[in-house]
């Protein structure tokens, strides 16, 4: 990416673009992840991570919408585009919006809930792409053979559950009157990602954003019709190859 893209302002049909191409993206490492998890465990890990970072980047742009065109206000959208760290980590604030989420109940008991098995989540990748060299063994490191099907397990499912509201979303977004609900919803987008907003807050936020107006409450309308059957359609999936535990949507 050059530098003047880093400053740039971007157009309304730029971001709608970008939005729907992160989302539609992060799907299809999904897909790869599954066609990859039985032979490949090592690199579907990575490619899952990748694709929660795409959700993650999914939310930025959604916030990009109510950006006033000043360049300094735009600094927050690319500092925030550059951090690979921030946007694994931004995808969970999906979970605002819809609490649904998969918990995989491992065979030692253990509760896998999409929460790193690292240090950070950004080693998920790191650990699935590259040899390394392990200081404290003083050898070199492949990833083949050193990730476990669970740890895939838990990154998918998280990838699913995060894929599937954002798609929701999405849908509702586009479904009709889409520049105004984009820049409307975009500003609540924008609160999400940038002040400390917990999921028993969304109720009355979501309350106060469709008394604005009959074109916002149509907005939240679709929205929920949307997001209704995350919890069927999640507890639908078919068991993850190679895992014998449990998944069971929460939320």
């Amino acid at each position: 990416m050059t530098k003047k893209a880093r400053t740039s302002i971007l157009s309304f049909a730029c971001l709608r673009d970008g939005y729907v191409a992160t989302i539609e993206n992060a799907i299809q490492f999904f897909g790869a992840t599954q066609e990859l998890m039985t032979s490949y465990p090592d690199k579907a890990l990575s490619l899952a991570q990748l694709g929660q970072e795409e959700i993650g980047k999914s939310l930025t742009i959604l916030a990009a919408f109510a950006l006033p065109p000043d360049q300094d206000a735009w600094k927050w959208f690319w500092t925030n585009w550059s951090n690979h760290q921030l946007k694994s980590h931004r995808a969970y604030l999906y979970e605002i919006i819809s609490p649904t989420r998969l918990v995989i109940d491992g065979p030692d008991g253990t509760l896998y809930d999409g929460r790193t098995l690292r240090s950070k989540i950004s080693q998920e990748k790191e650990s699935g792409f590259y040899v390394d060299f392990d200081a404290d063994k003083g050898c070199f490191v492949s990833p083949i053979g050193q990730v476990a099907k669970l740890e895939v397990v838990n990154r998918m499912m998280a990838l699913i559950y995060l894929s599937v509201t954002a798609d929701g979303v999405r849908r509702a977004l586009l479904n009709d009157d889409e520049q105004f609900r984009l820049t409307s919803f975009g500003e609540l987008a924008y609160r999400i990602c940038t002040e400390p907003i917990y999921q028993q807050d969304m109720p009355s936020l979501v309350e106060s954003f469709r008394k604005r107006s009959a074109r916002h409450e149509m907005l939240i309308s679709d929205l929920e019709i949307a997001l209704a059957g995350n919890a069927a359609f999640l507890r639908s999936l078919p068991q993850p190859p190679g895992c014998d535990s449990q998944s069971v949507p929460k939320g």
